[in-house]
């Protein structure tokens, strides 16, 4: 285990320092353009297993997607967990524009890796991959076919609980995480560097339901390589733990704020 905690954290490492070489402050070269979002999520897991559990999510970004999201996920152990599933999203047709018609089918994958750093502050590392199978586009509008790119994203996470903080069974919190997502394949010419995620947010957990607001900065490279967005989002987030483990007769439990919450990742 000690040698997959490493490679997770290298992995993680490589992706942000990618990511911040990719020059993100304006150039003459450079053409970025400022925008601000809103960000709505839901997340949710059940657990329906001591190993298995039900992932879904959905999200909500007027002008820049919409996603339906859906997979199994396997406990190796209580640290690592791995998730396959498919999503469903809509896009812009073209780069800037709030027409989400464009869409895309996507199976993905991903490992996540959870630890103590000191006391009430837990570690989350993730690595997942998305096969992205787009609409193709042609001369700004929908043109017949799917076209396939990959990505892989990296994101380091860290969140603390504010046991000092609590009242009862309501648990505030803070999260901060960074997320690189890399492209890759042939049709990928000058964005490799697909976007950089950076936030940073605060929350309440009840049982097992949480709500979180926050900020983050969502750096996006356009196709054409030398364009760039700076989306300034407000990010509101729903996460939802269920657990239908029960012995015969008895009702399902929701999961309590300190156990297994899917976090804002």
């Amino acid at each position: 285990m000690t040698v997959i905690r490493r490679l997770f954290f290298a992995c993680s490492l490589a992706a942000l320092w990618a990511s911040s070489a990719s020059a993100q402050a304006e150039t003459p070269e450079k053409e970025i353009f400022h925008q601000r979002q809103i960000w709505l999520g839901y997340m949710s897991q059940t657990r329906i297993s001591d190993k298995v559990a039900l992932w879904a999510d959905a999200h909500f970004v007027p002008g820049a997607f919409y996603v339906f999201r859906l997979g199994l996920t396997y406990r190796l152990t209580d640290r690592l967990h791995v998730t396959a599933g498919y999503a469903y999203l809509g896009l812009p047709v073209g780069g800037l524009t709030p027409d989400l018609k464009r869409t895309e089918h996507r199976p993905w994958a991903q490992g996540v890796y959870t630890a103590r750093v000191i006391d009430h502050v837990k570690l989350i590392q993730r690595v997942r991959y998305d096969a992205r199978f787009r609409r193709n586009v042609a001369d700004g509008a929908l043109a017949e076919g799917f076209g396939l790119t990959h990505r892989v994203r990296f994101m380091v996470g860290l969140r603390h609980n504010m046991e000092y903080l609590r009242t009862a069974d309501v648990l505030p919190y803070v999260v901060l995480s960074n997320e690189a997502l890399l492209n890759f394949g042939p049709s990928v010419v000058f964005n490799h560097l697909d976007q950089n995620r950076v936030s940073a947010a605060g929350g309440v957990s009840y049982r097992g339901f949480s709500v979180q607001l926050g900020y983050m900065n969502r750096f996006v490279q356009l196709p054409a390589g030398d364009r760039f967005v700076m989306n300034h989002t407000l990010i509101l987030w729903a996460f939802h733990n269920l657990d239908l483990r029960r012995s015969k007769g008895e009702e399902p439990v929701p999961i309590g704020p300190n156990d297994d919450d899917p976090g804002p990742w």
